[in-house]
């Protein structure tokens, strides 16, 4: 997985433009991305599973440690993300509950390509 997270942040176009409780970074993929790899040959699209990890991953730069997923909440992916699209990550962090709640948006060409929330704690 150390792996994956590496490539992730490779792809980072520019630094995480950083708030008191929010920040926002843009990403692209080349088509030898190992993330694409099996998912779909021929067609190659960004999981779901790593759009998630990319939220993980903001957030974690946000609060400067590491950070574990409790839960994924109110998810829907709309655009598949292909190999070359711009796409930019935003996310919102709130705590509740000794949990740190995380609203995460991903977009590409202005469209939303997929909205959730992230349920994370502490990953130490």
């Amino acid at each position: 997985m150390n792996r994956m997270r590496e490539a992730l942040l490779q792809a980072a176009t520019g630094p995480a433009q950083l708030a008191e409780n929010s920040c926002r970074q843009e990403f692209c993929f080349a088509e030898k991305f190992i993330g694409f790899g099996g998912h779909f040959p021929g067609y190659p699209i960004l999981p779901a599973m790593l759009q998630v990890l990319l939220g993980q991953l903001l957030a974690e730069t946000l609060l400067g440690k590491p950070l574990q997923l409790v839960t994924l909440d109110r998810a829907k992916f709309t655009q598949q993300l292909r190999p070359g699209d711009a796409i930019m990550v935003s996310l919102t962090l709130k705590e509740q509950n000794g949990q740190l709640h995380c609203t995460t948006e991903l977009r590409s060409a202005e469209t939303v390509a997929a909205r959730f929330v992230l349920i994370l704690k502490d990953g130490e």
